[in-house]
């Protein structure tokens, strides 16, 4: 009755999430910390690298996705400092 705590597949699927939780707020520390002509640099590489590997519409996404963490979160941090 102790299989529960002892899961193989349940321990890799926690740790896979934790893994997957570090490197999003790294990415978004990331995005916040750099400038834009760096985000647009590596804007432009990802969506030639997804094109070059026929992912470009993941690689379209996450460049949407980077510019609007961008635009949202400076002016959250803009306002919270100007208070």
């Amino acid at each position: 009755m102790n299989n529960a705590h002892s899961n193989p597949t349940m321990d890799f699927i926690k740790n896979l999430g934790e893994t997957l939780a570090y490197v999003g707020q790294q990415a978004f520390d990331w995005i916040i910390q750099a400038s834009w002509k760096k985000l647009l640099l590596v804007s432009l590489l990802t969506i030639l690298t997804g094109g070059l590997i026929h992912l470009s519409s993941l690689a379209n996404t996450a460049v949407l996705g980077s510019i609007l963490v961008k635009l949202f979160a400076n002016k959250d941090k803009q306002t919270s400092s100007q208070v």
